[in-house]
Protein backbone atom coordinates (compact mmCIF):
# COMPACT_ATOMS: atom_id res chain seq x y z
CA UNK A 1 0.00 0.00 0.00
CA UNK A 2 1.18 3.54 -0.63
CA UNK A 3 2.34 5.71 2.40
CA UNK A 4 -0.24 7.48 4.02
CA UNK A 5 -0.04 10.93 3.94
CA UNK A 6 -0.87 13.55 6.60
CA UNK A 7 -4.16 15.23 5.79
CA UNK A 8 -4.55 18.66 6.67
CA UNK A 9 -7.31 19.99 5.34
CA UNK A 10 -10.04 16.80 5.11
CA UNK A 11 -13.57 17.35 5.96
CA UNK A 12 -16.10 15.24 4.98
CA UNK A 13 -18.83 12.60 4.29
CA UNK A 14 -17.73 8.88 3.05
CA UNK A 15 -20.40 6.65 1.93
CA UNK A 16 -19.64 3.08 1.76
CA UNK A 17 -20.69 1.20 -1.12
CA UNK A 18 -22.25 -2.59 -0.99
CA UNK A 19 -18.94 -3.97 -1.61
CA UNK A 20 -17.07 -1.83 1.43
CA UNK A 21 -19.91 -3.39 3.52
CA UNK A 22 -19.77 -6.77 2.07
CA UNK A 23 -15.95 -6.72 2.47
CA UNK A 24 -15.95 -4.63 6.08
CA UNK A 25 -18.41 -7.86 7.23
CA UNK A 26 -15.83 -11.02 6.00
CA UNK A 27 -12.82 -9.25 7.89
CA UNK A 28 -15.07 -8.82 10.60
CA UNK A 29 -16.65 -12.37 10.70
CA UNK A 30 -13.03 -13.98 11.05
CA UNK A 31 -11.97 -10.82 13.74
CA UNK A 32 -15.27 -12.43 15.47
CA UNK A 33 -13.72 -15.65 15.32
CA UNK A 34 -10.49 -15.02 17.03
CA UNK A 35 -11.60 -12.88 19.61
CA UNK A 36 -14.23 -15.41 20.55
CA UNK A 37 -11.41 -18.63 20.85
CA UNK A 38 -9.54 -15.98 23.48
CA UNK A 39 -12.97 -15.12 25.06
CA UNK A 40 -13.91 -18.55 25.53
CA UNK A 41 -11.36 -19.16 27.66
CA UNK A 42 -12.26 -16.17 29.93
CA UNK A 43 -9.31 -13.42 28.50
CA UNK A 44 -10.58 -9.72 27.23
CA UNK A 45 -8.55 -9.39 23.60
CA UNK A 46 -9.39 -6.63 21.34
CA UNK A 47 -10.39 -5.69 18.06
CA UNK A 48 -8.05 -2.16 16.98
CA UNK A 49 -7.81 -0.03 14.23
CA UNK A 50 -9.49 0.33 11.12
CA UNK A 51 -11.65 -2.48 11.71
CA UNK A 52 -12.75 -1.20 15.05
CA UNK A 53 -13.78 1.95 13.39
CA UNK A 54 -14.78 0.11 9.96
CA UNK A 55 -12.65 2.07 7.42
CA UNK A 56 -11.35 -1.05 5.99
CA UNK A 57 -9.45 -1.98 2.16
CA UNK A 58 -8.72 -5.03 0.77
CA UNK A 59 -5.13 -4.92 2.55
CA UNK A 60 -6.82 -3.74 6.20
CA UNK A 61 -5.12 -6.21 8.88
CA UNK A 62 -6.67 -7.80 11.94
CA UNK A 63 -4.98 -6.32 14.65
CA UNK A 64 -5.87 -8.05 18.02
CA UNK A 65 -4.29 -6.56 21.50
CA UNK A 66 -4.54 -8.02 25.30
CA UNK A 67 -4.04 -4.65 27.48
CA UNK A 68 -3.10 -7.11 30.29
CA UNK A 69 -0.04 -8.51 30.96
CA UNK A 70 -0.72 -12.79 30.29
CA UNK A 71 1.33 -15.49 30.08
CA UNK A 72 3.23 -15.70 26.32
CA UNK A 73 2.40 -19.45 26.47
CA UNK A 74 -1.21 -19.53 27.48
CA UNK A 75 -1.99 -17.66 24.09
CA UNK A 76 0.23 -19.88 21.77
CA UNK A 77 -0.71 -22.70 23.76
CA UNK A 78 -4.55 -21.61 22.28
CA UNK A 79 -3.54 -21.17 19.20
CA UNK A 80 -1.47 -24.18 18.47
CA UNK A 81 -4.64 -26.22 20.04
CA UNK A 82 -7.07 -24.57 17.59
CA UNK A 83 -4.78 -25.32 14.83
CA UNK A 84 -3.16 -22.13 14.33
CA UNK A 85 0.49 -22.18 13.11
CA UNK A 86 1.92 -18.73 13.46
CA UNK A 87 4.35 -17.09 10.47
CA UNK A 88 6.94 -16.05 12.63
CA UNK A 89 6.60 -14.24 16.29
CA UNK A 90 9.23 -11.52 17.32
CA UNK A 91 9.96 -8.91 20.57
CA UNK A 92 9.51 -5.54 19.84
CA UNK A 93 10.11 -2.35 22.17
CA UNK A 94 9.98 0.45 20.16
CA UNK A 95 12.09 3.07 22.26
CA UNK A 96 13.42 2.67 25.50
CA UNK A 97 10.68 3.78 27.62
CA UNK A 98 7.89 1.86 26.11
CA UNK A 99 7.10 -1.15 27.21
CA UNK A 100 8.31 -4.54 25.87
CA UNK A 101 5.55 -6.54 23.53
CA UNK A 102 5.43 -10.31 21.76
CA UNK A 103 4.16 -9.86 18.23
CA UNK A 104 2.42 -13.31 16.77
CA UNK A 105 1.97 -12.57 13.16
CA UNK A 106 -0.37 -15.60 11.73
CA UNK A 107 -0.21 -14.23 8.47
CA UNK A 108 0.48 -11.05 6.37
CA UNK A 109 -2.64 -9.49 7.60
CA UNK A 110 -3.27 -11.13 10.92
CA UNK A 111 -1.42 -10.35 13.66
CA UNK A 112 -2.03 -10.59 17.93
CA UNK A 113 -0.12 -8.43 20.13
CA UNK A 114 1.05 -9.34 24.15
CA UNK A 115 2.36 -6.76 26.51
CA UNK A 116 5.49 -9.30 27.89
CA UNK A 117 5.80 -5.76 30.92
CA UNK A 118 3.15 -4.06 31.95
CA UNK A 119 0.92 -0.89 29.81
CA UNK A 120 0.89 2.26 31.02
CA UNK A 121 -1.58 4.78 30.16
CA UNK A 122 -0.47 5.86 27.61
CA UNK A 123 0.65 2.80 26.07
CA UNK A 124 -3.26 1.62 26.83
CA UNK A 125 -4.48 4.83 25.09
CA UNK A 126 -2.44 4.50 21.75
CA UNK A 127 -5.33 1.82 21.01
CA UNK A 128 -7.93 4.07 21.71
CA UNK A 129 -6.74 6.82 19.69
CA UNK A 130 -6.91 4.52 16.32
CA UNK A 131 -10.30 2.74 17.92
CA UNK A 132 -10.69 -0.91 19.71
CA UNK A 133 -13.50 -2.89 20.75
CA UNK A 134 -14.27 -5.82 22.84
CA UNK A 135 -15.64 -9.44 21.54
CA UNK A 136 -19.54 -8.54 22.75
CA UNK A 137 -19.17 -4.97 20.46
CA UNK A 138 -17.98 -6.61 17.86
CA UNK A 139 -20.82 -9.42 17.99
CA UNK A 140 -23.27 -6.55 18.12
CA UNK A 141 -21.53 -5.14 15.52
CA UNK A 142 -20.33 -1.97 16.93
CA UNK A 143 -17.56 0.57 15.14
CA UNK A 144 -16.39 3.27 17.43
CA UNK A 145 -14.28 6.59 16.24
CA UNK A 146 -10.82 6.66 16.18
CA UNK A 147 -7.61 8.01 14.02
CA UNK A 148 -5.94 6.48 11.81
CA UNK A 149 -2.32 7.37 10.45
CA UNK A 150 -3.26 10.55 9.11
CA UNK A 151 -4.11 12.34 11.42
CA UNK A 152 -8.12 12.01 10.71
CA UNK A 153 -10.72 11.21 12.88
CA UNK A 154 -12.92 9.12 11.58
CA UNK A 155 -17.03 8.99 12.76
CA UNK A 156 -18.74 6.11 11.95
CA UNK A 157 -22.15 6.55 10.53
CA UNK A 158 -25.08 4.81 9.28
CA UNK A 159 -24.26 5.19 5.87
CA UNK A 160 -20.41 4.90 6.34
CA UNK A 161 -18.24 7.55 8.36
CA UNK A 162 -17.62 10.97 8.31
CA UNK A 163 -13.97 11.99 8.97
CA UNK A 164 -11.76 15.06 9.35
CA UNK A 165 -8.42 16.31 9.80
CA UNK A 166 -7.16 16.52 14.16
CA UNK A 167 -4.78 18.77 13.23
CA UNK A 168 -6.46 22.30 14.90
CA UNK A 169 -8.96 20.38 15.89
CA UNK A 170 -7.09 18.21 18.90
CA UNK A 171 -9.55 18.92 21.92
CA UNK A 172 -12.51 17.83 19.43
CA UNK A 173 -10.67 15.15 18.79
CA UNK A 174 -9.30 14.17 22.47
CA UNK A 175 -13.28 13.86 23.62
CA UNK A 176 -14.61 11.76 20.82
CA UNK A 177 -11.74 8.97 21.19
CA UNK A 178 -11.63 9.34 24.97
CA UNK A 179 -8.13 9.49 25.35
CA UNK A 180 -6.03 12.95 26.94
CA UNK A 181 -5.12 15.56 25.18
CA UNK A 182 -1.51 14.75 25.91
CA UNK A 183 -1.68 11.14 23.98
CA UNK A 184 -2.86 13.20 20.98
CA UNK A 185 -0.17 15.42 20.83
CA UNK A 186 1.86 12.79 21.09
CA UNK A 187 0.89 10.63 18.65
CA UNK A 188 0.49 14.01 16.29
CA UNK A 189 4.56 14.95 16.76
CA UNK A 190 5.53 10.76 16.05
CA UNK A 191 3.07 10.63 13.15
CA UNK A 192 4.33 14.47 11.80
CA UNK A 193 7.88 13.21 12.15
CA UNK A 194 7.25 10.10 10.10
CA UNK A 195 5.53 12.06 7.20
CA UNK A 196 8.43 14.26 7.05
CA UNK A 197 11.40 12.24 7.35
CA UNK A 198 10.04 8.14 6.92
CA UNK A 199 9.55 5.78 9.31
CA UNK A 200 12.05 5.14 11.96
CA UNK A 201 13.53 2.74 13.63
CA UNK A 202 12.66 0.87 17.02
CA UNK A 203 15.13 0.17 19.74
CA UNK A 204 14.67 -3.56 20.07
CA UNK A 205 13.25 -6.24 17.30
CA UNK A 206 13.93 -9.50 17.94
CA UNK A 207 12.57 -12.76 15.85
CA UNK A 208 12.09 -15.62 17.91
CA UNK A 209 13.39 -19.25 16.24
CA UNK A 210 10.72 -21.54 15.82
CA UNK A 211 12.25 -24.09 18.35
CA UNK A 212 12.59 -21.37 20.52
CA UNK A 213 10.53 -20.10 23.48
CA UNK A 214 9.24 -16.38 24.18
CA UNK A 215 10.34 -16.68 27.67
CA UNK A 216 13.84 -17.88 26.94
CA UNK A 217 14.59 -15.38 24.62
CA UNK A 218 13.13 -12.85 26.79
CA UNK A 219 15.54 -14.16 29.23
CA UNK A 220 18.76 -14.29 26.75
CA UNK A 221 17.45 -10.35 26.13
CA UNK A 222 17.50 -9.21 29.81
CA UNK A 223 20.92 -10.95 30.26
CA UNK A 224 22.52 -8.67 27.51
CA UNK A 225 20.83 -5.57 28.11
CA UNK A 226 20.82 -3.50 31.41
CA UNK A 227 17.33 -1.70 30.12
CA UNK A 228 15.43 -4.82 28.95
CA UNK A 229 16.19 -6.23 32.50
CA UNK A 230 15.04 -3.33 34.44
CA UNK A 231 12.09 -3.27 32.62
CA UNK A 232 11.33 -6.62 33.12
CA UNK A 233 12.65 -7.00 36.70
CA UNK A 234 12.31 -3.98 38.71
Amino acid sequence: MPKEKIQRETHSSVIYSDKKWKLLEIKRKRALELLEMFSMETFTPYLYGSLARGNVHQDSDIDIIFLQQISSYKVEFILHRNGYDPLYREIIMATPKDSIKLYIYLNELETITIPLTKFDKNSIEFYDFGGKINYKQLKDDARVPGIDKRLVLIKPTDIGHIEYSIIGREHLAAKEVNVSLKTINERKKVLLKRDKIGKTGVFLKKVIGIDQTTEEVLKSLANSNPIIRKKLYV
